[in-house]
């Protein structure tokens, strides 16, 4: 008996997402967009970030930045890093620089300036910054700490097909998409969009990490279902993406 050859999905998604074959976007029909951001719990405790601008840095070239950019897969579990590393590390993935009525301009690019990129953050080791799950708000530069239980830690983790990797960071980045800011304007194609944005944030976040004496290796070797249930998100609309854990 013959097998039955599995559809090809990629190439499918590929294919059906050609401009020529888009439906009209939200936008093109009229519609309002979506917000740019997603507001803070007034519940929930925010923290206030250092000034990045205000933060020492190594003093890297560029070029040197790029010849010694690597993954890192083995961290030092006792060490920590400055909460000022951590806000320059979250200005330079998703700084906001400007911001209109109609679109926001960040320390990476965006197809259309849409930005559906929100960063999640597994603190363990950040000095003057408890333990926990928290979520960066770029017009403020404020991380929320968004109470997740006492073991966070091994509950991201253990979505992590290498869990070892974020248990020993001194933070883990995890990015996911907001779906709707992108296929607005973009429609289906807007999926790839997302995707290649994670890339840009990916490495900006591996160049940076230099300038505050980190390392980093980025992931997306999860399992979806599992890290959307534990973050709170429905996985359909708004789902994880890629992950960056930080460590010495």
């Amino acid at each position: 008996m013959k097998r039955k050859k599995k559809p090809a999905i990629g190439r499918d998604f590929m294919r059906r997402t050609q401009f020529k074959l888009l439906d009209p976007s939200d936008q093109q029909r009229g519609r309002p967009g979506p917000p740019g951001f997603i507001r803070p719990d007034p519940a929930l405790p925010l923290v206030d970030l250092p000034d990045p601008q205000s933060v020492e840095l190594e003093d890297l070239s560029l070029r040197k930045a790029i010849n010694d950019r690597k993954s890192e897969r083995e961290f030092l579990v006792d060490k920590s890093i400055t909460l000022g590393a951590l806000s320059y590390l979250l200005w330079a993935t998703q700084g906001v620089k400007e911001a209109d009525a109609m679109d926001t301009f960040k320390t990476v690019p965006s197809a259309g300036a849409r930005h559906p990129l929100e960063t999640f953050l597994l603190v363990q080791r950040v000095q003057d910054l408890g333990a926990g799950l928290y979520r960066y708000i770029g017009p403020s530069h404020q991380i929320p700490n968004l109470q997740a239980a006492d073991d966070i830690t091994e509950s991201v983790a253990a979505t992590c097909l290498q869990p070892e990797l974020l248990q020993n960071s001194v933070v883990t980045f995890i990015w996911t998409a907001v779906a709707y800011r992108m296929t607005w304007r973009y429609s289906d194609r807007g999926y790839r969009y997302i995707h290649l944005e994670a890339g840009h944030v990916g490495q900006n976040l591996y160049l940076a990490s230099q300038l505050v004496g980190c390392s980093v290796c980025t992931t997306a070797a999860f399992n979806d279902d599992d890290l959307n249930r534990v973050l709170r998100i429905d996985g359909s609309d708004h789902f994880a993406v890629y992950m960056g854990a930080i460590g010495k």
